[in-house]
């Protein structure tokens, strides 16, 4: 009995800090959370704006990873049939355990409702998705 014990202690000594030394892999990479509209100065907007105004579709975007993290945070404007108006991304690194909100700037003249889907990639040539992706929707008036 005392063997079995020692066994198993030995093997929840090795086993359980290797859980946490293995790399994290796909979209438990990093973390998208609190999507917003924010004028210039990131101040948070409420979803209906006006039309011509400058707006910045943002979101908080973490690393929980123990490395750096290269992504691409990307934005793409659709209509209200499902065109996309603007596609545009910024690149950038993450150190461990960071959380950067980055910002794409957005206005239009038309009034409408749109819908700004918020991705974030590996790379813009490698379309691995580092999170689940969002979505806000935006009524221009």
């Amino acid at each position: 009995m005392l063997k079995v014990v020692a066994f198993l202690t030995v093997c929840l000594l090795v086993f359980i800090p290797l859980q946490s030394s293995f790399a994290l892999s796909g979209t438990q990479r990093a973390d998208l959370s609190n999507p917003r509209l924010v004028n210039a100065f990131g101040e948070a907007l409420s979803q209906n704006i006006n039309t011509n105004q400058q707006i910045q579709v943002t979101a908080d975007v973490n690393n929980k990873q123990s490395s750096p993290q290269n992504f691409v945070y990307l934005v793409q404007i659709l209509n209200k049939d499902g065109v996309v108006l603007k596609l545009t991304w910024i690149s950038a690194t993450l150190n461990p355990q960071q959380t950067l909100s980055p910002a794409i700037s957005w206005s239009t003249a038309d009034p409408g409702t749109y819908t700004a889907e918020i991705y974030v990639w590996n790379s813009v040539t490698d379309a691995s998705a580092l999170t689940a992706s969002s979505q806000l929707k935006i009524i221009v008036s």
